[in-house]
């Protein structure tokens, strides 16, 4: 007589032991895999610098609702693939900062410093996450990381009726030293000043970066020409252009901000433009110092180390 064996298959579920005593469900959840992309989030205006939209390295971590960091990547591809339990986290992501800021970094290795010249501009991205149970793959929305940096351009002429002044040089002033990149509109403790750009011409164009600088509002300047040393922020970032008319010496102090009278924050992520006219010294503008430079040589009657 033939005898049959028969197995029962009860489902995964049902064979589960409990063994996790502080667990609310009996199981406690399998880790899902995730998949999300990291692209820059466009400047306000239309950049021409390719550099401004590459992203060398990221440094990415979750962290759950104690503020612990559960999970960080470190890795030079734009597409980040992890796993992770289902729920929700606080997600950061630091682009371009060059080096593994580790598994629990403090507030201070998310920090910047100014830069005359950049080859990736650093970028940042903070924000809430929800993942889901799921045994597919999860694909979450495109995150665009903000630059951490301003971009500024400035466009300097000398006006036709005012042809006897030459153009001497360009200076970015009161540039933030340091910044950090989550807390991007923090006051800056040090000031730095840009490299000073020479000309000898009636025209000016450049561009710089800088970090941010929030210097807020002064609700006194009604008039541009009152958006000057005089008025402004002590800290606030201006562009000092220096001018030759004769043996006088002109110095411009422009101001960029969010409008051209009162506002003298610049923001991350931000392109701010500045055309610049040149239409005299009149002491009316306070925006400009004029003062006169004269010398003469009186030769010695003996030489001091053959001069």
């Amino acid at each position: 007589m033939k005898r049959f064996l028969y197995i029962l298959l009860l489902p995964l579920s049902i064979l589960c032991s409990c063994i996790y005593e502080d667990e609310a469900d009996c199981c406690r959840p399998t880790k899902v895999r995730v998949e999300m992309a990291v692209r820059p989030d466009p400047l306000m205006t239309v950049t021409r610098s390719a550099d401004e939209y590459a992203i060398r390295d990221l440094n990415f971590y979750l962290y759950n609702d104690n503020g612990e960091s559960v999970l960080h990547r470190y890795q030079t591809s734009a597409t980040l693939r992890f796993e992770c339990l289902p729920g929700s986290y606080r997600m950061r992501i630091a682009a371009n900062m060059s080096r593994d800021l580790g598994e629990n970094p403090a507030s201070e290795d998310f920090t910047v410093s100014h830069a005359d010249e950049y080859d990736m501009l650093p970028m940042a991205y903070e924000g809430e996450v929800s993942i889901p149970s799921s045994d597919e793959t999860i694909v979450l929305p495109t995150v665009e990381v903000q630059r951490v940096v301003a971009k500024v351009t400035y466009n300097i002429s000398v006006a036709p009726d005012a042809g006897d002044i030459r153009l001497h040089s360009v200076q970015p002033v009161n540039l933030p030293a340091r910044a950090q990149v989550f807390d991007p509109g923090r006051r800056a403790a040090e000031y730095t000043a840009g490299e000073i750009v020479g000309s000898s011409s009636q025209t000016l164009t450049g561009t710089f970066y800088m970090l941010p600088n929030l210097q807020g509002e002064v609700p006194s300047i009604a008039d541009q020409r009152d958006k000057g040393p005089a008025n402004a922020p002590a800290d606030a970032t201006f562009l000092r252009i220096r001018a030759l008319r004769g043996s006088k010496v002109l110095d411009y102090c422009v101001y960029p901000g969010g409008n051209n009278t009162s506002n003298f924050d610049i923001r991350a992520n931000t392109h701010y433009t500045l055309d610049i006219t040149i239409r005299g010294d009149a002491e009316v503008d306070t925006r400009i110092r004029a003062y006169t430079v004269e010398g003469q040589c009186t030769p010695e009657a003996a030489l001091s180390n053959g001069f």
